[in-house]
């Protein structure tokens, strides 16, 4: 038998029962009491569905951390030879809390043996210090893809770069919040009404690879100290050795963290790896710059260069310029009269380094390294000002100044009302009437819609320093994610509503002043206000539930659920679509309540139908412009060009600067290859 087993001697009356998962019983001879079978209880289908999830997160990260490895050239026959000693005991937490016996073990290792070294910590937290260019985020990326390889079945190790989080958020959820803003299929909620991502870590399937705790303003250094140390989680931490030891003198290091300190190459290993890295009829001139270096060691010229050729990040970029340049010759470092300091050396590789990537012709590029180097600082300015290194094609819209924002959409959106408002009523009315009628609402409407749209828009800024944020949904009649009503973004309703009423009052009151300002020209003064009013009002709610049901409408065929959405070009993608059928949805439910009030008002149904035809399609702009896509297009794709600080295919040019290994990729997010470059291209366009 399957399943229950039950065995009936008739003589001695003797029943005997199975309980357990389905499988096959035997029973021989006849059995006293009760026989229970025992086993593991049946995975439940979110279970299977949760652990698939986290295959599909680990795929995905081990995808990411692949790509970026292969791009910056660094696999383990390329490598450079980064090293590290275990750090001072003054940046350990006691070694009773880090390994079992409380027994001080010694965590040195080189690039290939970081896992070794990580799993070496029984805590599983460990901190790796080094000083700017060092390979602090190489290493964690190398790290990452050991792990995933090498112990699949462990929690799924995830980049987070800490410069964005403010300690008054809460870590946990900090964390969750950018899983579902990278990886968009843990946007979806599971049973029990939790997104994916939060019961990821709440339940430890996540090893967070926080990245750059020196980017964290130094005021906040303590309070993300004990956030981290209260963190009951592995971890891995990355920091310049002088803002962690600030931070953890001052309140104490990291709970149950061990810590290692890169150590800087010499002039032995970076000899070895430019040379070993070009044409043999290359070497000889690094041969004659490494011997000078070595002859004279205390000359300003040598110490300089020398000081700069110990930095991982420094030998990089002088691989890329010397090696792949060969109208260069390396022996320029050491002119003392063009490079006085290390920092114009500095300068100068990140100089022609960008000159160099930027001189490889493409066929889809038709920019030159000083238009890329324009744009490319107004951007590291942009991001220096923000205090970021994340850069969103939504927030691009952000570096643009409140009032210019405000005056930039009420021009844009007041044309957009009048013309398309004009060709509404045209063929109902006639050319003339109808080109006059568009014309007027423009003057009278135009100014007012535009500025309640440019206004009610600037609270999406004002909320947070990236301004809107774009959809998470992707339009489906089948949805693959658990229904649930808590899923309905029944927040974004809300202000969808308010929004909506916002507006149309606006809109509302420019078409009633239009009106009733015909009305007063004819001396009925009274009667246009109370017009002007009603109307307003009426029409600015009627907007109000149309906006408010849209989303409401569209979210119901929406789903969260897409695997490979970690690209950001597929949320501008996903934006778009869902952008378009809430403004369908809103320009349809709009004219059907404009219509109706217009019934009940007493108009006839030519009028009624008119006016319905005329509002759905004027919300048509105004719902764009309430959107990121709509945004993007507005101010990235329009406003910005033609002012000259990004280029029209500002797109495209981000993808080129990643494949060239200018940008990187961190999630949705592009960052630059280093801070030190960003630095420098922000004080380049400041300049």
């Amino acid at each position: 038998m399957c399943g229950t087993l039950c065995g009936v001697a008739a003589e001695y009356e003797i029943h005997n029962h199975s309980s357990g998962p389905a499988g096959t019983n035997v029973q021989f001879g006849v059995n006293k009491g009760t026989i229970w079978f025992v086993g593991s209880p049946a995975r439940s289908s979110a279970e299977d569905a949760r652990e698939g999830r986290l295959r599909d997160l680990a795929a995905e990260v081990r995808s990411a951390c692949d790509r970026e490895l292969e791009k910056w050239g660094l696999r383990d026959r390329d490598a450079l030879p980064v090293r590290w000693h275990t750090a001072t005991d003054d940046l350990f937490d006691h070694w009773t809390k880090i390994q079992d016996d409380g027994a001080p073990v010694s965590l040195d290792g080189r690039f290939t043996t970081i896992r070794h070294t990580y799993e070496t910590v029984e805590s599983r937290r460990l901190v790796i210090l080094g000083r700017a260019g060092a390979g602090k985020t190489v290493l964690a990326h190398r790290l990452i893809l050991d792990l995933l390889t090498n112990n699949p079945t462990g929690p799924v190790p995830v980049l987070f770069s800490l410069g964005d989080w403010n300690p008054a958020t809460e870590l946990r959820a900090w964390l969750a919040e950018h899983l579902a803003r990278d990886f968009l299929f843990l946007d979806t909620p599971d049973v029990a009404g939790k997104k994916l991502a939060e019961v990821f870590v709440e339940r430890g399937l996540i090893l967070p690879v926080l990245d750059g705790f020196d980017e964290i303003p130094a005021d906040h250094h303590p309070s993300a100290i004990r956030q981290i140390s209260t963190l009951d989680l592995p971890l891995i931490l990355t920091s310049r050795p002088g803002e962690y030891s600030r931070a953890a003198h001052e309140i104490k290091a990291i709970g149950g963290a061990a810590a290692i300190t890169l150590e800087d190459l010499t002039l032995d290993e970076t000899h070895q790896y430019l040379r070993q890295s070009t044409g043999k009829r290359r070497g000889p001139a690094w041969d004659a710059v490494f011997n000078q270096l070595r002859t004279a060691p205390d000359e300003p010229a040598n110490r300089n260069l020398t000081a700069m050729l110990t930095m991982p990040l420094m030998v990089m970029l002088a691989r890329t310029v010397y090696n792949d340049n060969q109208g260069l010759d390396p022996g320029e470092l050491l002119n003392i009269e063009r490079f006085p300091t290390a920092m114009a050396l500095e300068d100068h590789l990140l100089d022609a380094y960008l000159t160099t990537v930027y001189t490889r012709r493409t066929r889809r590029t038709n920019w030159d390294s000083d238009q890329a180097r324009r744009w490319l600082g107004y951007i590291a300015t942009h991001l220096t000002q923000r205090d970021t290194h994340d850069l969103t094609w939504w927030n691009l819209p952000a570096t643009l100044h409140r009032r210019s924002r405000i005056l930039i959409t009420t021009v844009v959106v007041g044309l957009a009302v009048g013309i398309v408002y004009g060709l509404a009523v045209r063929p109902a009315i006639g050319p003339l009437v109808g080109l006059t009628a568009g014309i007027t609402v423009g003057i009278a409407v135009g100014p007012v819609g535009g500025l309640a749209v440019g206004l009610t828009n600037e609270v999406g800024f004002s909320r947070g320093p990236t301004g809107r944020e774009p959809e998470r949904l992707r339009l489906s009649l089948r949805r693959r994610a658990p229904k649930s009503l808590s899923w309905l973004p029944r927040k974004r309703s809300v202000s969808e509503f308010t929004s909506g009423v916002a507006v149309g009052v606006g809109l509302g009151l420019g078409y009633g002043l239009a009106f009733g300002l015909a009305l007063a020209l004819g001396g009925e003064i009274g009667i246009g206000i109370a017009i002007a009013l009603t109307f307003g009002i009426t029409i600015g709610i009627a907007i109000g539930i149309a906006n408010g049901l849209a989303g409401v409408v569209v979210s119901a065929f929406g789903d969260a659920y897409d695997l490979h959405a970690t690209d950001p070009w597929t949320l501008l993608n996903r934006d778009r679509t869902i952008t378009l059928a809430r403004t369908a949805a809103a320009a349809v439910l709009t004219m059907a309540l404009v219509v109706g009030i217009a019934t009940g008002i007493g108009l006839e149904t030519a009028r009624g139908l008119l006016f319905g035809l005329g509002f759905g399609l004027v919300i048509a702009p105004v719902r764009l412009a309430f959107s990121a896509w709509g945004s993007w297009l507005l101010f990235t794709r329009l406003w910005l060009p033609l002012t000259c600080r990004l280029p029209w295919r500002l797109k495209r040019f981000l993808v080129d600067a990643y494949d060239r290994g200018v940008l990187r990729r961190a999630g949705s997010a592009y960052q630059f290859r280093h801070a030190r470059l960003r630095d420098h291209l922000a004080a380049q366009g400041q300049s």
